[in-house]
């Protein structure tokens, strides 16, 4: 079992449920340089954009589950680096390779750079003649306390745009689904994979400030590719509420007891 992006925020969490479950060989391929990783994992250093051990890492791999991804480069980690990585496998690799893709619910219905090149992904894998199974989830739980802890502050005052709406899931949950997927038969494009509630950012942001003391709110209309995005409601899948870990759940789990 290959695992791209090994040691991001969902690679190291499916590895980790790899090894929950039992399975043995498991190749972590990561460009990182510095990595730590569970006993009875095997690191294979690579790189997407170079290429880097690829060839390694595809000698032997059966099933791919393929997490590498950066939203600041897209172009080059998954567009050309997906690319890279089928034509290894095509090559070193032992088919039939099962390839389970993570994607990002609505990426066939936005204009926005990053969507445009997941959508471009699943394309590739579609045409690349592999089994493969294409999950596409809501942005995660974790994204959400990202996106509040970097927007604009002055003092204690967090600037956060008004009108944008999530469905967001535990990053968990979508690990076990992609195990599972890898553990059975190619099942091309899946339903997608929601989280349990729909909210808006200032709903969210609100409950996330329980947790910061003296912090406060102040809402913007900025308008810009991603602000547009989140507020046009592509990125939801109300028919499909699959997750149960909730975003204050989440936010007890990771933060704890409330301040006040």
């Amino acid at each position: 079992m290959l695992v791209t992006g090994a040691t991001g925020q969902l690679g190291r969490l499916v590895v980790q449920e790899l090894l929950r479950r039992g399975l043995s060989q498991i190749i972590a391929l990561s460009s990182r340089d510095q990595v730590t990783l569970p006993a009875g994992v095997q690191l294979v250093r690579g790189n997407l954009v170079t290429g880097e051990g690829l060839d390694q890492a595809a000698r032997s791999a059966r099933m791919v589950i393929h997490c590498a991804s950066n939203s600041a480069d897209p172009a080059a980690i998954d567009l050309a680096g997906t690319r890279l990585l089928l034509e290894a496998l095509r090559t070193f690799g032992h088919p039939p390779v099962h390839l389970v893709y993570i994607s990002i619910v609505g990426v066939d219905r936005s204009p926005f750079p990053y969507y445009q090149a997941k959508a471009g992904v699943e394309s590739l894998i579609r045409a690349s003649g592999f089994p493969y199974s294409i999950l596409r989830t809501t942005q995660f739980h974790g994204f959400i306390r990202y996106l509040l802890d970097n927007f604009p502050r002055v003092g204690t005052e967090i600037r956060v745009p008004a009108g944008l709406r999530f469905q967001s899931i535990d990053t968990g949950e979508v690990a076990g689904r992609l195990v599972d997927l890898a553990c059975g038969e190619p099942a091309g494009l899946l339903p997608d994979m929601g989280g349990p509630d729909i909210l808006t950012l200032e709903a969210m942001a609100q409950d996330y400030l329980a947790y910061q003391g003296e912090a406060s709110l102040a809402w913007t209309h900025e308008s810009n590719p991603r602000n547009d995005l989140f507020r046009s409601g592509v990125n939801l899948c109300p028919e499909h509420r699959v997750g149960h870990i909730t975003w204050q759940q989440f936010l007890e789990r990771e933060l704890g007891r409330r301040s006040g």
